[in-house]
């Protein structure tokens, strides 16, 4: 086994590259949004329209989890070890989003009270944001005024739940033999089930149209989002990460065969390729409805969107160059702060809308250099909070999770000389 093949057993390379990329889209989504589009020039028109796509990064977050957190599960599979601990995984999926989420959303309870924001169903939003349950309906879909992206926090611990289980099945299934192609065609009709489940709240859950539309505040956008936003559906995205995983852990034991496709560059073309497809397909419905152009009306152009993120996340590991490529020094840094980066940038927004330039609204800023000086303002600061939350909250937390895990003992002798 080559080196680089050593190195991908323990970094999937490219991925911490896509992570930043959505980061960094989902953070010009939202400081795009508070341009004056109309007041500016026609190239700047089409250079922010194409920015304010950067909320697909919300797909590649789920497609990137999917992918990432599947992988162990795939490997036991493959190499017929035993099911993966759950309680390892519980520990470590509530070691990574919990501190850092919470002392987001408790510095979110004290601006509240201490600016006496007004805040409709405080009370039960907020029982929902701090038990994860807040994207189940529409007026707790976003549990706090202040910062936004906690809405898709729910639906990803959604997604955490549903794995493990759907994997256990798997296990169960194919306990006496273990088929790849029949683990795919699990995952597919895994795949399929989440859609039938996504149609019927589609049939059974679509809000009325009193007071739907992001006119009527934050409540009434989710009301106008639900249900074509709903945690079933989301999990399809999670689902496609997931087999995408299962690939490149196939792959992982392809030996001589992967590496001269390797060496004929065949992963930098097909990595590089849904890379470059992807800039021009979101180029291209940058200005088509917002649920137009998806299956089930999903939001992020699923599964098409959703599908190339996946090829990248399979090719990207055993390219020569592209995967490294992304996996720059700056983007390996972001990707480690990227939580924070994700749920900080947005209070820094409302902040300052709020107090000190009150222009920076929805398609408010007239002056494009005004604009970009903010905007640079906003990202600085969100990296010195995210920085600060990594060091100082998030990754002391991790790290004495991994501390206090038991290891497994395995089975009998045949698992033991496995994992040795």
């Amino acid at each position: 086994m080559s080196n680089s093949t050593n190195q991908q057993e323990h970094r999937i390379i490219g991925a911490d590259g896509l992570r930043a990329i959505a980061c960094l889209a989902v953070i010009g989504h939202h400081l795009t949004q508070k341009l004056a589009m109309i007041e500016q020039e026609t190239w700047v028109q089409k250079l922010q329209s194409f920015l304010l796509m950067g909320n697909v990064g919300v797909s590649i977050f789920f497609v990137l989890s999917g992918f990432l957190l599947a992988l162990p599960f795939w490997r036991k599979y493959l190499n017929d070890g035993e099911f993966p601990s759950i309680r390892q995984y519980i520990m470590r999926r509530a070691a990574r989003i919990m501190p850092g989420y919470y002392v987001a959303f408790f510095v979110c309870i004290v601006l509240t009270f201490v600016l006496a924001l007004p805040h409709e169903y405080f009370w039960i939003r907020t029982l929902t944001g701090l038990t994860f349950t807040a994207g189940f309906h529409y007026v707790t879909f976003f549990p706090s005024e202040w910062i936004g992206p906690f809405w898709s926090i729910s639906f990803e611990v959604f997604s955490y739940i549903l794995m493990p289980l759907f994997m256990y099945g798997l296990f169960c299934f194919f306990r006496k033999k273990r088929s790849f192609t029949l683990a795919l065609l699990y995952w597919l009709a895994v795949f399929l089930i989440i859609m039938g489940g996504n149609y019927l709240i589609h049939h059974w859950f679509t809000p009325n149209e009193d007071q739907r539309g992001w006119q009527f505040g934050l409540i009434g956008g989710a009301k106008y989002w639900m249900p074509n936003y709903n945690v079933i559906g989301f999990f399809g995205h999670f689902t496609v990460g997931i087999i995408a995983s299962g690939i490149v852990s196939k792959l992982q034991m392809a030996g001589s065969r992967r590496d001269h496709l390797r060496k004929i560059g065949l992963f930098d073309l097909l990595s590089l390729g849904s890379l470059v497809i992807s800039i021009l397909f979101i180029w291209q419905v940058r200005n088509v409805p917002e649920f137009d152009w998806s299956l089930q009306n999903q939001p992020f152009f699923f599964p098409y969107f959703t599908i190339l993120m996946a090829l990248f996340l399979v090719t990207a590991p055993y390219s020569r160059w592209v995967g490294n490529l992304l996996d720059n020094r700056f983007f390996r840094y972001t990707a480690k702060v990227s939580f924070g980066l994700y749920l900080w940038h947005t209070l820094f927004i409302t902040l300052i809308s709020m107090y000190w330039a009150k222009d920076f609204k929805h398609m408010g800023v007239v002056q494009l250099d005004r604009w970009a000086w903010i905007s640079l303002g906003v990202v600085v600061a969100s990296y010195i909070v995210a920085t600060a939350s990594y060091y100082f909250v998030e990754k002391p937390i991790m790290d004495w999770s991994r501390h206090h895990e038991k290891p497994r003992k395995p089975r009998n002798l045949q698992e033991e000389t496995r994992t040795a």
